[in-house]
């Protein structure tokens, strides 16, 4: 028998990814925005600045939109 091991690199689309936090527990999601804070604290421009540009690049929709006032939102701690 012949053996063989395959190494396969997928990017997963952007709807992949959005159905794989979809589809995660609270605590997934909170583990989520936890990584995402530690990954992009490690960035040399802050991410308000990719917010802007996903905001500025034509590409997102009104209800893309929402969804990021929506986060911003419901992640204030309220004395805003």
């Amino acid at each position: 028998m012949i053996e063989r091991t395959v190494k396969v690199n997928v990017k997963p689309t952007p709807n992949e990814l959005a159905l794989s936090f979809a589809y995660m527990t609270s605590d997934q999601q909170a583990e989520f925005f936890n990584s995402l804070a530690e990954i992009t604290s490690k960035w040399l421009t802050p991410l308000p600045f990719q917010l802007e540009a996903i905001v500025d690049g034509g590409s997102l929709t009104y209800e893309g939109r929402e969804i990021m006032r929506q986060i911003g939102e419901y992640g204030s701690d309220g004395d805003e």
